[in-house]
């Protein structure tokens, strides 16, 4: 009964491709867990923080004797300091007696559109094997398989780009098959047809990082500032629509709440099959993933309902990418024999506190470098900047009598914050911070 129920699934399989007049069809599964692991659909994915591996396993309709069953092993990650990413991923994708399996590397490389926004593009290869397990089929010289060739090897190849925005908005399009599959070749890697189209993922989500900051926090029964993690909004959306030129196209929609840094819950729901119910656990170094379909899908009673389940694991340290260097307002642009305005204010703020309520107009912001108690320190460390060709000038504060070495001066707060970032970010002046100097007139 068991070899019956799946060849009447191989069958109805091939027959559905047959319509198509060469032997082709869809062959891609789906991927409930594409939010926590987006590379399986996009090779432009593969640039992330982390070297990251991750397992799948999904069966589908249990209790269905030949229900589509995958499971897939991907490896991905940035190369630090680039702009290039590498990936590798390997399925195994059954349903009755036919078993697809492929292996395909990744390269993806990033674009930066500003200093907050990214173009990422993707392209994959490797090879496929469509397969039938003829051992189980009483009667091979049936006419629907008997000029099946038991295994074959064809090409596979897939493109992807995505837009990340520095808001949180990503935006992506994929094509996962460049080749169409082909069940009935005579030979290995005789199938040279190219066909993107045939299926088409378009991707649009939601997902922004909470930078992390300087917070106080109690300690001991003491306030004490310390700097908070970096951690992910809680809420997370997710549009979905995989176009299939066979017709089973798909829309879903997928929305993830961060109930806390290391736990989720979420939901979908799929067009035209139904709800999804999604949870999961993610710690610094290990991501776990479950979901859940109603045993209604794709009708009441069908089965007893689709379960997948995912394992994520970080390796390595954070990666960084390689952003082009912004212009610093604090280079050098005019002559340093320049004499300076004398700076000598009635008041002037502690660098390490912001006085807010202040009006903005009596400000000058200083970026600070370096403060001294002996002038000629500080003229050696200003003399040193200009020798980097820095903008540098000594500010002295009659308050606390302390020389402050400056790069830039400016009357707006956010070229003084955008510059600080830019110089701890991009040069080795680390220390750079801000100084408010007041004026009352």
């Amino acid at each position: 009964m068991r070899y019956f129920f799946n060849f009447i699934i191989t069958c109805f399989f091939l027959l559905c491709c047959s319509a198509y007049g060469v032997l082709r069809a869809q062959n891609f599964p789906v991927y409930n867990s594409y939010y926590v692991n987006p590379f399986l659909y996009n090779p432009a994915e593969a640039l992330t923080e982390y070297a990251q591996v991750f397992a799948l396993h999904r069966q589908q309709w249990m209790n269905i004797e030949g229900a589509p069953t995958v499971s897939a092993l991907t490896f991905n990650t940035l190369l630090n300091e680039s702009r290039a990413g590498l990936g590798g991923k390997f399925s195994s994708y059954q349903r009755g007696l036919l078993n697809t399996t492929d292996f395909q590397l990744a390269y993806a490389y990033g674009v930066p559109m500003g200093q907050k926004n990214w173009l990422f593009l993707g392209l994959s290869g490797g090879a496929i094997t469509n397969s039938i397990d003829i051992t189980q089929v009483s009667d091979p010289n049936d006419p629907a398989i008997a000029n099946y060739l038991a295994n074959n090897i064809q090409p596979a190849a897939g493109f992807g780009a995505l837009y990340r925005s520095g808001s949180g908005l990503n935006v992506g399009v994929s094509l996962p098959q460049l080749f169409p599959s082909v069940y009935n070749s005579n030979a290995s890697f005789s199938n040279t047809t190219v066909s993107p189209a045939d299926n088409v993922f378009v991707t649009i989500y939601y997902k922004r990082k909470v930078e992390s900051k300087i917070a106080s926090r109690k300690q001991g029964g003491l306030k004490r500032k310390v700097r908070t993690q970096e951690t992910v909004a809680p809420l997370e959306i997710y549009f979905n629509y995989k176009y299939s030129k066979f017709g089973n196209s798909q829309f879903e929609f997928l929305g993830k709440l961060n109930i806390t840094q290391n736990f989720w819950l979420g939901g979908s729901y799929r067009l035209p099959y139904g709800w999804t119910g999604n949870l999961g656990i993610n710690t610094q170094r290990f991501i776990f993933g479950y979901s859940y379909e109603p045993s209604n899908q794709p009708a009441d009673g069908f089965s007893q309902g689709s379960h997948e389940v995912i394992l994520g694991l970080k390796l390595g340290s954070l990666k960084k990418f390689k952003r082009a260097a912004p212009v610093l307002r604090s280079t050098l642009t005019k002559s340093p024999n320049e004499k300076h305005t004398a700076r000598f204010q009635d008041t002037a703020d502690d660098p390490d506190k912001i006085n807010n309520d202040q009006e903005a107009a009596k400000k000058k912001y200083f970026v600070v470098i370096r403060l001294f108690n002996d002038f000629t320190q500080a003229d050696n460390f200003k003399k040193k900047l200009i020798g980097d060709k820095f903008n540098a000038e000594i500010f002295y504060n009659p308050q606390d009598k302390k020389y402050y070495v400056h790069v830039l001066e400016t009357l707006k707060a956010s070229e003084a914050h955008e510059e600080i970032r830019n110089l701890k970010t991009y040069t080795k002046l680390k220390d750079a911070r801000l100084l408010i100097v007041t004026s009352d007139k």
